[in-house]
């Protein structure tokens, strides 16, 4: 059983957060100092020789946890370049007029992503509204399918949301979308780790996880996934000597980087086995962050709406006022200046606590959260 003493963080922190930027543990902090006094003792000679040998040695283990095909894998460096990655591919085959549809759930960074095409190609982003007390799978996918029109040349849908920690139902709406002829690009941001992902079940036309939040490597590490049909028209925003080469050579060297956060991700995934393998740990994530929002929920007199179906180690609380962006940003830092960390969320015209449950976790650290939040709001 894991405790906070296996971790770099501050043991005086209840650290609720974890989705925002993951958190290390210490074996896997010393994994990664070996590797980096490895490629300095000879930076020439990992960058220029080792290096593809390397990655595709963790390709092939990331792509085995994520039942998907390691031909189609690529690193990048987070969540966000890897959408951005796939849209600027696609912008070419655009017209103004067309769609991209996404849902109310989506990250700010594909908010300002859409925005973008929106004004540098005409592209019209539109979203669908998904409630947080939907029931069923089909609910939610009729709530998507449902703004799906003849222009519709992309669905953006989380894995599980980062504003809500709601757990989209993907086999079921990528099938849907396909039936009406729309790729779709599955921002899984909080994926790896925190659930079961099978790519080649899911079927999903482009994938993008990152290693550095549920997983635990290094910041920042990510892993982007591509269809075959799609690997001649992804390419990486920074264009390099492999470009023309392929897509594992465009996107493996894209200039000079730091290989240690990706070299390090086995590390990440032999500690993981070490705490008992994916079903304990996420079964130990679930049991604490459920225990953990119904305290913080009694504490406010709230609830959290979201079914268990579309649950997995992040929930959200109401909070009984709703909180301009800066009220929120303040409230955040009174809790930290009490050493408790996590993240306010707007949602759907309310304001929510974001509470995460990793293994390191105690009921004090939630229990520290609701009598704070009842002080403060």
């Amino acid at each position: 059983m894991s405790d906070v003493t296996e971790w770099l963080l501050d043991p005086e922190v209840a650290y609720l957060n974890q989705g925002a930027f993951g958190a290390m543990s210490k074996p896997v902090a010393a994994a990664a100092a070996e590797l980096r006094a490895e490629m300095e003792s000879n930076p020439a000679s990992l960058l220029a020789r080792s290096l593809p040998e390397k990655l595709n040695r963790v390709r092939e283990q990331v792509a085995a946890l994520l039942g998907g095909d390691p031909a189609g894998g690529a690193f990048v460096t987070n969540a966000t370049s890897g959408t951005a990655t796939v849209i600027a591919s696609l912008e070419p085959s655009l017209s103004p007029g067309d769609e991209l549809l996404t849902t109310d759930h989506r990250y700010g960074a594909v908010t300002a992503q859409l925005a973008r095409s929106a004004a540098t190609h005409g592209i019209t982003p539109v979203v669908a509204h998904v409630p947080l007390d939907l029931t069923t799978a089909g609910d939610v996918v009729t709530a998507i399918t449902d703004r799906i029109t003849p222009k519709t040349k992309l669905l953006v849908v989380d894995s599980i949301a980062s504003l809500s920690g709601f757990v989209f139902p993907l086999t079921e709406i990528v099938g849907a979308a396909h039936d009406r002829g729309v790729p779709v690009l599955v921002d899984a941001a909080h994926a790896p780790a925190q659930i079961d992902v099978n790519l080649e079940a899911m079927n999903a036309d482009f994938w993008v996880g990152n290693m550095h939040k549920w997983i635990c490597s290094p910041r920042a590490a990510a892993y982007l996934h591509v269809a075959e049909q799609w690997r001649d028209q992804v390419r990486p925003l920074v264009a390099s000597h492999g470009y023309a080469g392929g897509f594992h050579e465009a996107f493996d060297w894209t200039g000079t980087f730091d290989p240690v956060n990706v070299l390090a991700i086995p590390a990440a995934l032999d500690f993981w086995e070490s705490q008992g393998g994916w079903d304990e740990v996420r079964r130990r994530q679930r049991e604490t962050v459920d225990d953990g929002a119904k305290r913080v929920a009694a504490a406010l007199d709230s609830h959290s709406p979201i079914q268990a179906q579309f649950r997995a180690a992040m929930r959200i609380i109401e909070l009984p006022v709703a909180l301009t962006a800066d009220a929120a940003r303040e409230l955040e830092a009174a809790l930290a200046a009490r050493q408790i960390e996590i993240s306010l969320m707007p949602l759907h015209d309310k304001s929510w606590v974001r509470v995460c449950g990793q293994i390191y976790n105690t009921t004090e650290d939630y229990d520290r959260l609701g009598a704070a939040l009842r002080d403060l709001v």
